[in-house]
């Protein structure tokens, strides 16, 4: 019987298994070996800073996503929704004001509830700017209107706002437009700040395999001579390094990734009552953990793409 294999031609390489794509991500978490050395400059410590590098991109990823879906969720619940302030008048009580408002809300198409706020309530609105004790006084506070419109057809906003002030003296329709242009403006900073630190991190770490694929190769110049010497290629040397670092990109950025996750979880756990930039602290990423799944596979693409391309730079000013 025939040697199928016999008289193929294999290129020189130290990783001639097959591997399915399972056994392919597997591999990815297992060191072979490679023209470049497993310690030193390419070693443990830049596995370690890939994964500082990493870490700092999933905490400004998972910031960027959760700044973003909360400004989104507060932007359409300010959205579906209206307020009346009726100021006290001499022209009418305030009971005769807040039924006058109400009669002209149910008249409206798109108007979908109109809920009267009590005393009670409204001094509970205000009471975290102005006290207590302030408000136990002789404060005259206005009566407010709770509204929910439709969100498929709502009314008229400039129409409703005449008929409203017609109908009571001191009441005023409050569409929130100034509340949400402050929103998304601040949201929008945030996560173009956020993205800012993320692509600053990608650069970093560009930097930094640039500079160890550079450090190996002069480290091991009489390995490369040699590799050259017995008919390898510029390609067989690239390919070698490009496989150390995938294993050393996947592997700092899951450790950077499953930290990113952990401080995520930290603080979800901690129930914190502070707030961070729009997001309470307790409700920082949940929802968005599983994006950070992408990070260790930049961070391999990133390694990758960065030292084959400097390897081949490097080995034209070497040879």
């Amino acid at each position: 019987m025939a040697d199928p294999l016999k008289g193929a031609d294999k290129a020189p390489t130290f990783h001639d298994e097959e591997r399915g794509p399972a056994g392919a991500l597997a591999a990815m978490l297992v060191e072979t070996k490679s023209v470049m050395p497993a310690a030193g400059a390419t070693g443990m410590s830049l596995m370690l800073v890939v994964a500082a590098m990493c870490f700092l991109a999933s905490l400004a990823l998972g910031a960027a996503l959760s700044v973003g879906g909360k400004a989104r969720e507060w932007t359409n619940d300010l959205s579906g929704s209206l307020t009346v302030e009726i100021k006290p008048s001499r022209e009418m009580e305030p009971e005769e004001q807040v039924d006058a408002v109400l009669g002209v809300l149910s008249r409206t198409k798109g108007v979908l509830s109109a809920t009267p706020l009590s005393l009670d309530d409204t001094a509970a609105l205000l009471e975290p700017w102005l006290g207590g004790e302030v408000l136990a006084g002789d404060l005259p506070l206005p009566r407010l209107v709770d509204i929910a419109i439709d969100g498929d057809a709502p009314p008229d906003l400039s129409a409703l706002a005449i008929d409203i002030a017609a109908a009571a003296p001191g009441a005023a329709l409050d569409t929130h437009r100034q509340w949400r242009s402050e929103i998304v403006s601040a949201a929008r900073s945030a996560e173009w700040l956020a993205y800012g630190v993320l692509a600053l991190v990608a650069a970093t770490t560009i930097a930094i395999v640039v500079f160890a694929t550079r450090a190996g190769l002069s480290a091991n110049r009489d390995v490369v001579e040699v590799l050259h010497l017995i008919g390898a290629r510029d390609g067989f040397i690239a390919s070698e390094v490009q496989r150390h670092f995938l294993h050393l990109g996947f592997r700092g950025g899951l450790i950077g990734a499953g930290l990113g996750a952990g401080a995520f979880l930290m603080l979800g756990l901690a129930g914190a009552t502070g707030d961070l930039y729009l997001v309470s602290a307790s409700g920082i990423g949940p929802e968005y953990l599983p994006a950070l799944i992408v990070i260790p596979f930049a961070a391999a693409l990133v390694s990758v793409m960065t030292a084959r391309v400097t390897v081949f730079q490097t080995l034209e000013r070497m040879l």
